[in-house]
């Protein structure tokens, strides 16, 4: 898919160049490369955006999208790609869909593949071979009502590996996931606009041995997520955004009759931003406050306890997410992020079947100065993560086999 992707984005590129006009900008440009080197900024509209919002789309109508990606150390490359497409039949009505894989980069899209590995939990407790969830497709749609935008995405994949020999047993496997997100965007006032969207992610896996007493074990999890976030005018030029967000994830096995709680978790994000914009200038950002826990279940097996239960959790202020972007050019694009966090953790660890030790500390998330470029041609666009080592090779970059760019974003508008 790699290949296939590069191939499309060069010719895409050449045909823009060759007809490039002059005129006023067209803000459809941008993706997860642009966003990462932002600072991974949450204050700041991006096609980014559709992935967690559907109505987004009617925003970028008309719009071919997706991500190169980074090679990671993988001479072959392609870590994160995908592919998407919106066309607007009209004013009010965009349809469009997203193709991903297992390597997807946005946490809780409907598009990302089995967020906890459930998949991955069953084949290592019971030994089963269910073939991991990939290649989802994910459909999408929006209607512009004129102060109000709906959306709604559904996405779906499934894996089965099923064997049947001459003699002996047979089994079957199976991996599902099915999600479904719904978003709205609208304009309150002529100083206030908002968005606000409902993801849904339902992956469940099924082994079913046909042994003689071998029990059927099957597996789900349940992961929620609600974001919305303000866009409150205060000039011209300075806008506020608070940001809110809340997820939770919970799960559970069954082998036979016996059904165990998988571990849950909880998230809690409040923040606040400031997107300050004038001319080709583009400066957002600010603090956020975020409360995060996990849950794991006690185990009892034939009435006997076998493992407290445990709660682990986080609690992390100030965050910061900081980025800017301006325009060198009418085609070449500058952008300088920064993130950085300090947190208080809490972790219980087992020490019998009833009793745990707890510990406290405090950690920090290592600051981060990233730095990336835009490439615009007419409708094409080309945005970069800049690799820092790049920067540091200086004039040894030349020959040096050092990559220029971390990670690749690609889209037309049209």
């Amino acid at each position: 898919m790699n290949r296939f992707f590069l191939f499309l984005t060069l010719f895409v590129f050449a045909i823009s160049v060759s007809f490039a006009q002059e005129g006023e900008k067209d803000n459809r440009y941008g993706g997860y490369a642009r966003l990462h080197s932002m600072g991974d900024n949450p204050y700041i509209i991006d096609p980014d955006n559709i992935k967690t919002n559907p109505a987004y789309s009617s925003t970028y109508s008309n719009f071919l999208w997706g991500d190169i990606g980074s090679n990671n150390g993988n001479p072959e490359g392609g870590n994160g790609q995908f592919a998407g497409f919106s066309y607007g039949f009209n004013d009010q009505f965009t349809l469009g869909f997203l193709l991903t894989r297992n390597d997807f980069m946005t946490s809780y899209a409907i598009g990302g593949l089995d967020p906890r590995d459930l998949v991955g939990q069953i084949n290592d407790e019971t030994g089963a071979n269910v073939v991991p969830l990939n290649n989802n497709f994910e459909l999408l749609g929006s209607y512009n009502f004129g102060n109000f935008v709906l959306g709604l995405g559904i996405a779906y994949a499934s894996t089965t590996n099923d064997f049947t020999p001459e003699t002996g047993d047979s089994y079957k496997n199976s991996a599902s996931q099915l999600g479904v997100n719904l978003g709205v965007m609208g304009k309150l006032s002529s100083n206030f606009k908002f968005d606000a969207a409902f993801s849904v992610v339902l992956p469940s896996v099924t082994y079913e041995p046909e042994a003689a007493g071998a029990d059927k074990i099957e597996g789900s999890n349940a992961d929620i997520l609600v974001n919305a976030r303000g866009f409150w005018s205060l000039s011209n030029k300075v806008t506020l955004v608070p940001n809110v967000g809340f997820y939770n994830s919970t799960g559970s096995a069954t082998v036979g009759s016996v059904s165990q709680d998988l571990p849950s978790w909880m998230g809690i994000l409040v923040g606040v931003g400031l997107h300050y914009q004038v001319g080709d200038l583009l400066i957002a950002g600010g603090p956020s406050f975020m409360y995060e826990s996990e849950t794991i279940a006690s185990l009892t097996i034939d009435s006997t306890q076998i493992s407290p239960e445990r709660k682990n959790s986080a609690t992390t202020f100030p965050g910061w997410n900081l980025g800017a972007e301006w325009y060198f050019t009418d085609w070449l694009v500058g952008r300088l992020g920064y993130v950085a966090s300090t947190f208080s953790g809490t972790y219980q660890n087992a020490i019998s079947p009833s009793a745990v030790d707890e510990r406290t500390t405090t950690g920090f998330g290592e600051g981060d100065v990233r730095l990336g470029v835009g490439f615009r041609f007419g409708g094409f666009n080309l945005d970069a993560t800049v690799n820092d080592d790049a920067l540091r090779q200086g004039f040894n970059l030349v020959g040096g086999g050092v990559a220029s760019f971390a990670y690749l974003s690609a889209s037309y508008a049209f």
